[in-house]
């Protein structure tokens, strides 16, 4: 049998484990929360990294967010708060991605092209499911614009097919890459593996979960 010191000594450890898990798990949280400001090449400001200026477009339209420059410390903590979900393809010999050649790439899918320049892909109900974009500054295509970074950016609020969405923007990106034989990365230009695929399938599906569970 446990003495009363024995027993003290057990209860103290428990919570003391527990506040250590409690910890290692907020930590987690954030980190995953976080959008990733990375730079390709820190030394060059024409490499900065699109998610500097995200704004989160579902509250405000993407040129506005990517042309403001005074609100730009607001923007990225807005930014911080979206639980999105983002793969970047990159290749490192040639800028192959422009208007043209995505517009072809995507030829067997539903999209649009913004006038913003910047590419959204639709559903089967014909409602946005992702966003393409510029993954260089400034954020958008056009005719003379072309760059070797895209970032694919899901946004899980407000989808009117989550789970189409979430496997359209894997599948897109895959498609992507085959065409282009280029680098697929995470949101932290990691090179995305399957487990990481299906890392990230669980953490959208548990997201949207909370989502849903929160906004009834």
């Amino acid at each position: 049998m446990f003495n009363l010191a024995e027993i003290l000594t057990l209860l103290i450890g428990c919570l003391l484990a527990l506040v250590f898990i409690d910890g290692i798990r907020r930590a987690l949280r954030i980190r995953r929360s976080k959008l990733k400001v990375d730079l390709i090449n820190p030394s060059s400001e024409e490499s900065q990294d699109f998610e500097e200026e995200w704004q989160g477009y579902e509250d405000k339209k993407v040129s506005e967010v990517l042309s403001s420059e005074d609100d730009h410390e607001e923007n990225l903590e807005i930014a911080t708060a979206v639980n999105l979900n983002i793969i970047h393809l990159h290749d490192e010999s040639d800028s192959v991605f422009s208007e043209s050649s995505l517009s072809q790439a995507l030829v067997f899918y539903n999209y649009r092209l913004e006038e913003n320049g910047i590419f959204t892909i639709l559903d089967s109900d014909n409602a946005p499911s992702f966003k393409i974009l510029n993954g260089k500054n400034p954020g958008f295509f056009s005719e003379s614009i072309k760059s070797n970074d895209i970032a694919l950016v899901l946004d899980p609020q407000n989808l009117t097919n989550p789970i189409e969405s979430f496997e359209l923007f894997v599948e897109v990106s895959q498609s992507i890459q085959e065409t282009f034989q280029c680098q697929i990365l995470d949101e932290d230009r990691n090179f995305m593996t399957k487990q990481m695929i299906e890392h990230m399938k669980n953490q959208f599906h548990e997201y949207q979960r909370q989502f849903l569970a929160s906004a009834s």
